[in-house]
């Protein structure tokens, strides 16, 4: 079962499974982050604001930025590879421009990426690392300068045992947060 939380002091909501743990009870979490993490199993789901990239073309292109944000998140992880399964841009009415008495800024997306990143974690081999499911979306407001990301990780094959997962849950954890999710207010970036 799923509720409907706030984020980011609610100027962002998005619904989570109850079950999900907020990851800043257990540990420090960096203030442009909000982090979900499954009790069940590995899968974690993350939100993050950030500046509007504009490196590697992606001032101007949605495609670009969103392989930028998966590039980024594959350093991060300190991946031995990452691929691209797909990514769906966004269509004119996903575009979203809302006007209402108070002028909203426009949201760009969502974009949608789905791969894989081999990562080894606890300092494993490399022949031990897991392969990690990456379900990325992307959201723009370009007056703002602020790029929305939401990342829905899940190891799919673990690199010790060989043991694969089905993804199924993971992949309803991001379909069910992607629907839900809302910008409450625009205050919240510094534009």
């Amino acid at each position: 079962m799923a509720t409907t939380r706030a984020l980011y002091g609610g100027a962002l909501s998005c619904s989570i499974p109850s079950s999900f743990l907020d990851a800043s009870d257990l540990r420090q979490i960096p203030d442009t982050q909000e982090v979900f993490l499954s009790p069940d199993s590995d899968l974690s789901l993350i939100f993050e604001v950030l500046e509007l990239v504009k490196e590697e073309g992606a001032a101007d292109s949605l495609e670009a930025a969103v392989k930028f944000h998966f590039s980024s998140l594959a350093h991060d992880n300190s991946a031995l590879s990452s691929d691209i399964f797909s990514i769906d841009l966004p269509t004119p009415t996903t575009t979203t421009t809302t006007s209402t008495s108070e002028s909203r800024p426009e949201v760009q997306g969502p974009t949608i990426l789905k791969g894989t990143q081999t990562v080894s974690k606890f300092n494993r081999p490399a022949e031990e690392a897991d392969t990690v499911l990456i379900q990325f979306a992307l959201w723009r407001i370009p007056t703002k300068n602020a790029d929305v990301t939401m990342c829905v990780n899940y190891p799919i094959k673990m690199g010790e045992s060989g043991e694969e997962r089905d993804p199924e849950e993971a992949k309803k954890v991001f379909e069910n947060a992607l629907r839900s999710f809302e910008i409450q207010d625009f205050g919240l970036f510094a534009g």
